[in-house]
């Protein structure tokens, strides 16, 4: 019998905590918060490895529902044109039937974010005043529901202020 995922890493934390981090000598500072670094990353990834796909897939609706807004709004010269067209073509190249692993979901979110970014930057040098009137409240909004989805897929690392006001990884991921 194979022992699952989180079996795994917790006994790689448990080897980690009771036999590396002890052997760490004192004085080396560098080793031992290394040690504690790697010790934290694994408990991170433990609370996260299981809800990795539907947070990529999370990822990847809404970058195609913000390219999908900055599409509506694009009007410019050419280069906004030519930044606009290839968005059509990098979204439309996202298939009906995902692929089954969080890494290929991944491969579509950032080519997405790609054509955007080359987007944004074509806006600037020609787009229509209207493109660029309407482009900060859209890419604000798109970069809101962003980081509430990294708030809340970074929470067990204690780091955020409001923590004890943020839903669950899975509350976010199922419920939106």
């Amino acid at each position: 019998m194979l022992p699952d995922i989180s079996l795994r890493i917790e006994n790689l934390i448990k080897a980690m905590e009771t036999i590396v981090q002890p052997a760490v000598d004192p004085a080396n500072d560098l080793a031992r918060e290394q040690a504690q670094l790697i010790i934290g990353h694994l408990k991170l990834l433990n609370s996260q490895w299981d809800m990795a796909y539907l947070y990529e897939m999370r990822a990847l609706e809404e970058s195609v529902a913000l390219a999908n807004a900055l599409i509506a709004a694009a009007e410019g010269g050419s280069e906004t044109d030519t930044a606009t067209s290839a968005l059509i073509v990098v979204v439309g190249d996202v298939p009906e039937q995902m692929p089954h692993t969080a890494e290929a979901v991944n491969h579509y979110t950032a080519a997405i974010g790609e054509a955007i970014d080359v987007l944004i930057y074509a806006c600037h040098e020609d787009g229509s005043q209207s493109f660029r009137e309407k482009l900060h409240p859209i890419m604000l909004e798109a970069g809101e529901k962003q980081i509430m989805r990294e708030r809340v897929w970074f929470q067990a690392t204690g780091l955020d202020p409001e923590q004890d006001q943020l839903p669950s990884i899975q509350e976010m991921l199922l419920n939106g």
